[in-house]
């Protein structure tokens, strides 16, 4: 598959992007630490009917944060990913997104629901629309770890997910192409802060529905997580759909060619309904 790579930039930040394929337009927000190439092989498989695109986010790999240290929200990552959809597609993308990403996504409806046909956020992290005493004490636990070994906090973010060691057969997850250990300190810098401090909730949300397609997934290996229950809450206050992918919430990387068929399922439904 044919790759095309460039460059946006965004308020000081040079964000590294890919494209491939051709139709219409998907964009993939990254879920943790992932780099555009995480999702290599859903990317791949999308890309037999769709122009699939995604980046790095800002400071991520090979996309350079703004020389300024400006604080990292979510609504900044939101206007990056609009910046990202500007340069590269003049109609509403299908938006996609895991965790972080999936985050992102609804920031980005809220933002700019014009350049969104859909929006399919899987298993957003949202504190605001499910306060649970007990994981937020875990979460400032992993918060401290990271002060002193951001490897042991990463993992200790994964056993919170629930996630299960499963991956679908063929499933080959991409090798990172930027340095872990600087990725893992950003992430635990900037990105993990801004996702807890998030307070978007369905209110944010309800204008975006009247021209945008907002769909909340979660993995059918994770029901019942509390990323689960965000998405689920979530959809029921907007009275939005919701349904399950393959795997859990790590999904569109163990289950790339389940998700793919799940995701084209969806746009094709909602094109016809548009």
């Amino acid at each position: 598959m044919q790759v095309e790579q460039f460059e946006v930039e965004c308020d000081g930040a040079l964000l590294y992007v890919e494209s491939r394929g051709h139709g219409a337009p998907v964009l993939v927000i990254q879920g943790g630490i992932g780099e555009a190439g995480a999702t290599e092989q859903l990317a791949d498989t999308l890309a037999e009917h769709f122009c699939v695109i995604s980046y790095d986010r800002r400071g991520l790999s090979r996309s350079a944060g703004s020389p300024e240290p400006d604080p990292i929200t979510m609504h900044r990552h939101a206007v990056d990913a609009a910046a990202v959809l500007a340069a590269s597609t003049s109609e509403p993308a299908h938006v996609v997104g895991a965790s972080i990403g999936a985050l992102i996504g609804l920031h980005l409806a809220a933002l700019e629901p014009s350049r969104m046909a859909t929006v399919v956020a899987h298993e957003p992290p949202m504190s605001a629309v499910v306060l649970d005493p007990t994981r937020e004490a875990a979460l400032d636990q992993v918060a401290t770890t990271a002060q002193d070994d951001v490897r042991s906090a990463i993992r200790r973010m994964g056993s919170l997910t629930g996630a299960r060691d499963s991956l679908e057969e063929g499933a080959r997850p991409a090798p990172p192409k930027g340095d872990l250990m600087a990725n893992l300190q950003r992430f635990f810098e900037h990105d993990f802060p801004a996702v807890r401090s998030s307070s978007l909730v369905a209110g944010d949300l309800v204008a975006a529905t009247q021209s945008t397609n907002i769909i909340l997934t979660g993995g059918d290996l994770s029901r019942g997580q509390w990323e689960y229950r965000c998405a689920e809450q979530l959809a029921g206050e907007l009275g939005v759909l919701f349904t399950e992918l393959p795997g859990g919430h790590n999904g569109l990387v163990s289950h790339p060619k389940a998700t793919a068929a799940a995701l084209t399922r969806i746009f094709d439904r909602v094109a016809l309904t548009s």
